[in-house]
């Protein structure tokens, strides 16, 4: 029995390309209990970004070669691995349409989802949500104004 999962969104950040650590911790936790597949879609530049990254001891690296022109090779990917292995227990991937797919072929799929380093608002770098210097100086002449012409202050 094996565990597949994908690098992309799960051990790693799609957009940045920096390793998430929960994945990675998770990766290395089943990684002592059993037999682990990583799926990847460029099986040289993956497998070196996981020696950059101190993850040495992979039982195998599965990339897409085998799902060219597919409409689902994500999808063609793990069928590919539940052929070639005894069994496939769980797929951990970060694709909800991917995930409601396996659960209409009969696998059972794991959502890791870590809003952190998948939505830019999340992260340290993002710019999303931050307020200008302008914005907060009028939103300090205002809240000291409503201070002010409080009648329950004296």
């Amino acid at each position: 029995m094996a565990t597949l999962m994908f690098i992309d969104g799960v051990l790693r950040n799609p957009i940045t390309n920096a390793p998430i650590p929960q994945g990675m911790s998770l990766y290395r936790i089943l990684k002592e209990k059993g037999r682990v597949l990583l799926l990847c879609s460029h099986k040289e530049k993956d497998d070196r970004w996981l020696r950059e990254n101190k993850t040495n001891l992979v039982d195998d690296l599965i990339g897409l070669e085998m799902t060219a022109g597919v409409e689902w090779p994500e999808l063609r990917q793990v069928e590919y691995c539940r052929g070639q292995q005894s069994g496939v227990e769980l797929v951990i991937t970060a694709d909800p349409a991917l995930a409601a797919k396996l659960l209409e072929i009969g696998l059972t799929s794991l959502m890791f989802l870590h809003p952190v380093y998948m939505d830019e608002k999340f992260r340290p770098d993002g710019r999303q949500g931050a307020k200008s210097w302008a914005k907060i100086k009028s939103e300090i002449i205002s809240q000291q104004e409503t201070f002010v012409e409080d009648h329950r202050i004296q």
